[in-house]
């Protein structure tokens, strides 16, 4: 390998490395995080939710963002608010931080028993609030029941997510929620008078690209 081609590598090895940096998306359910009804949840009735020993785990059990879901009693979660305006409150755990890409939700297919506004707040490992979203979401598809897809504004950072999923006529009625995401990479606060490792390197390796051609025109 020539002078020329070592130097060439040596420049584009940062760039290698921060391209592989970027990590893989993971798609989060019940085999990596974890979800429970939380105590914001109005007064009403679970009506046959938990029925046959079914737990609230239900919510995130599908196995992809593409999976089909049908609507029967033992898959679907019902809640009826006892007022109008009252929900359910679901808190996730995600076990570590991620940067959160999408938002997988599988609605009821009838406007009589739909979610129709899910609110969303994002926290961090130290419960420290990172972000909020606010949705109206689509009726689910009929027979098979597929996920809407809605991109996330970047919610980096996330571990903690509570959900407050509320009907108009105060019923709940959907299959799944499940979020594709990236585990987040440490963001340390920059040093105005440190140059990034990368950044070293590459100039260091153009310094000596430089010195070698400049002894070549001499030679």
């Amino acid at each position: 390998m020539s002078i020329r081609q070592i130097i060439f590598t040596m420049l584009l090895l940062p760039a290698f490395n921060i391209t592989n940096a970027v990590a893989a998306p993971v798609y989060l359910n019940n085999t990596n995080i974890s979800v429970a009804v939380g105590a914001g949840t109005s007064p009403g009735s679970f009506n046959n939710t938990f029925n046959g020993g079914n737990t609230i785990d239900k919510v995130i059990d599908a196995p992809s963002a593409t999976a089909t879901e049908f609507h029967d009693q033992n898959t679907h979660i019902w809640f009826t608010a006892t007022n109008v305006g009252g929900g359910l409150e679901l808190q996730f755990n995600f076990g570590q931080e991620f940067d959160l890409r999408t938002l997988h939700f599988w609605n009821y297919t009838s406007e009589g028993y739909d979610v129709d506004n899910i609110n969303f707040t994002f926290f961090n490992s130290s419960n420290t609030q990172v972000g909020t979203l606010g949705i109206v979401p689509a009726l689910g598809s009929s027979p098979g029941i597929l996920a809407q897809d809605i991109p996330l504004a970047a919610p980096l950072n996330v571990q903690f997510v509570t959900a407050f999923l509320t009907g108009t006529n105060r019923e709940v009625d959907f299959q799944n929620i499940g979020f594709t995401a990236e585990v987040s990479t440490p963001r340390p606060t920059p040093n105005p008078n440190q140059v990034p490792e990368p950044g070293i390197i590459s100039l260091l390796a153009i310094g000596l690209f430089g010195t070698l051609i400049g002894r070549h025109r001499f030679l």
